[in-house]
């Protein structure tokens, strides 16, 4: 094991657009750079990549090009897809073409060559394999002899965080201390429990049955010399199939975007295969990108909106919102879906070798059908995934059947709540967010079976103001508005510490925005205080609104976490100055290691604009002189 030279103001998990956005705006940021903000990220992927699995040809991407990695935040950034393109002189030709809108893998070129300029700052190949808190205790010793000490227990007071991580294929670790910690993931593959049985427990690594859209393509890439022999030798000669002798039958799950799009892809790599998609609902819908609903739902300062709203007007906006994401494709792919379906109905042999002529497998819809359970049946080349299916039509027969399938694709979707993150376990004793028995510990401190009701809103509003309303949020919901988990130890569950919220507004957002809490003016209040920040993004559809875990606020979003973390560093520094545990620059003195090194932002920044972090801090200052 390794021990970190220095602890980072932050350390980000993962670096996909969430963080890597954060990690431009901090560069750009002269606030930053005047304070020495030090952060780093690690990322588990050997490089760069967004989304790759699905990296299909003809593949568009689904929102703005202007919703790009700073844009939103700073139109002016070098950083911008904008300029990235006159950067590859390819901006005319951009402008000249009659879609606006780049195509997947422009996009995704796009990233990388952000993400390229940000490789000082990052370390790829990287697993997490735990986040745990250490209290002043801890520091210290850490600080005398550099050696390995046990995590801090719910109710010690919490000063930093030791993040332990693996390189792949090496057996060794390293750790780093960090003030605050970024998980910005993206999401788990979410396996229906019908298909658990079958799904396969390394989905990167095996040549299984069922794969997942999270790692399509390298999966198909894995199962298919062993499709493609099943195919020769079912068909066993050159002409078309017959209708009662598929040589593969393949089955799509799902009825979203990945879910059209992997079918498509299927039916273009085996186009000898019947094809089933199957799917719950009556029909396959287009997604909404009108731009009235688009405002409503991914405008920046909808979060806002969201955020104070109860917990009825958030469900009901998030149902009337899915429309524009969530089981929905876009209108040129269900186009080309319906192409394929229509085509191959027309009766027409092709009158030369090459051309157009009638497919020889088939594509159905499988509406109202749902899958009720699954398993593995024959072994090798031979092995298939019977299903039994059912429907889901109210007044349908109750009588289900099974089907087998050489290969099931799910699009089913991710899982993106911050309790399935196996790394963030350690935390769970300390956050509501994350504790299984949370329930159990707000009765404890007094807030047994609290909830956001209008009554339970007015009378919190009457009684503490707006401060005691945000209170109540962060306890009810287990995270701010500026994306940390609340702890236990905070002032959200201590009603004395109700004094320590700024109520600092972010850029162009309405009063009472982003809250950014004080830890210094807290730490000696709330007994066991849990200081360190920990930023949970693209987990928060609930809380923030839809456009958590997607594009359109990756930029807006950066900009407020900038403005957040720079404050607490701010009262950190003011915390640590009469500390004993850790100097004022923030250094200790262990040994220096040759893989933890941390990435540091440039001293030289662009002139600051004069936007609202030095009043912010300057607030900040002034409550710590009170």
């Amino acid at each position: 094991m390794t021990d970190a030279v220095e602890i980072l103001d932050l350390l980000g998990v993962g670096f996909g657009p969430a963080n890597l956005a954060l990690a431009i705006a901090l560069r750009e940021s002269a606030d930053a750079a005047d304070a020495g903000f030090k952060a780093h990220f690690v990322e588990r992927q050997p490089q760069f990549a967004w989304h790759s699995t699905l990296l299909l040809p003809g593949a568009q991407l689904q929102v703005s090009p202007f919703k790009d990695l700073a844009t939103m935040r700073d139109p002016t950034s070098s950083y911008s897809f904008v300029n990235y393109l006159h950067q590859q002189n390819r901006l005319s030709a951009f402008i000249n073409m009659e879609a606006n809108i780049p195509s997947r893998r422009e996009w995704s070129a796009y990233l990388t060559w952000a993400a390229r300029r940000m490789d000082d700052v990052v370390s790829y190949g990287e697993d997490v394999l735990a986040i745990e808190p250490l209290g002043a205790a801890d520091v210290a010793q850490l600080r005398k002899s550099g050696a390995a000490v046990p995590a801090a227990q719910a109710g010690e007071g919490v000063r930093i965080l030791r993040v332990t991580t693996q390189r792949r294929g090496e057996s060794g670790t390293t750790v780093r201390l960090a003030r605050n910690v970024t998980v910005g993931v993206g999401g788990i593959a979410q396996i229906p429990p019908a298909l658990l049985p079958v799904y396969p427990a390394s989905p990167w690594t095996e040549a299984a049955r069922v794969i997942h859209s999270s790692t399509f393509l390298p999966s198909l890439a894995a199962i298919e010399p062993q499709l493609s022999a099943t195919a020769q030798r079912r068909l066993g000669r050159a002409s078309p199939a017959s209708a009662s002798h598929w040589p593969l039958r393949l089955a799509v799950v799902g009825s979203g975007q990945s879910a059209a799009e992997t079918s498509l892809h299927l039916r273009r790599t085996f186009p000898s295969a019947h094809i089933s998609l199957i799917f719950r609902a009556s029909a396959i819908v287009p997604s909404d990108d009108s731009a009235f609903v688009n405002a409503a739902a991914f405008d920046p300062d909808r979060t806002d909106a969201f955020w104070r709203a109860g917990t009825q007007e958030r469900a009901d906006w998030i149902k009337e919102y899915k429309r524009t994401n969530y089981s929905v494709v876009r209108s040129d792919v269900l186009n080309a879906l319906n192409q394929v379906l229509y085509d191959q109905q027309i009766e027409h042999e092709a009158p030369w070798p090459g051309a157009d002529g009638p497919s020889e497998g088939t594509f159905v819809l499988r509406s109202n059908t749902q899958v009720d359970s699954s398993r593995l049946v024959g072994e090798g080349d031979e092995q298939q995934v019977e299903l039994t299916l059912s429907s889901t039509k109210p007044d349908a027969d109750s009588t289900s059947h099974t089907e087998r399938f050489d290969l099931v694709t799910l699009g089913t979707g991710f899982a993106r709540a911050p309790s399935c993150m196996k790394f963030l376990e350690p935390l769970a004793p300390h956050f509501p967010a994350l504790d299984p028995e949370a329930e159990r510990r707000r009765a404890e401190l007094g807030f047994p079976g609290e909830d956001e009701s209008l009554d339970s809103r007015r009378a919190t509003l009457d009684a503490g103001g707006d401060a005691a309303e945000e209170r109540l949020r962060e306890r009810v919901r287990g995270i701010s508005r500026d994306y940390r988990l609340v702890p236990y130890a905070s002032p959200a569950f201590h009603s004395s510490g109700s004094a320590s919220a700024s109520g600092i507004s972010s850029p162009g957002s309405s009063a009472s925005s982003v809250t950014l809490e004080d830890s210094s003016s807290i730490a000696r209040e709330v007994p066991g205080a849990f200081e360190p920040g920990v930023y949970v993004l693209g987990g928060n559809e609930q809380t923030h609104g839809l456009s958590d875990s997607l594009l359109s606020i990756v930029a807006w979003r950066a900009g407020e976490l900038t403005e957040s973390l720079l404050a607490r560093k701010s009262a950190a520094a003011r915390r640590e100055a009469v500390s004993s545990g850790i100097t004022a620059d923030g250094q200790t003195p262990l040994a220096p290691t040759s893989n933890g090194q941390a990435g540091y932002f440039p001293q030289k920044a662009a002139p600051k604009s004069g936007g609202i972090v030095k009043p912010l801090l300057d607030r900040i200052d002034s409550a710590l002189r009170i």
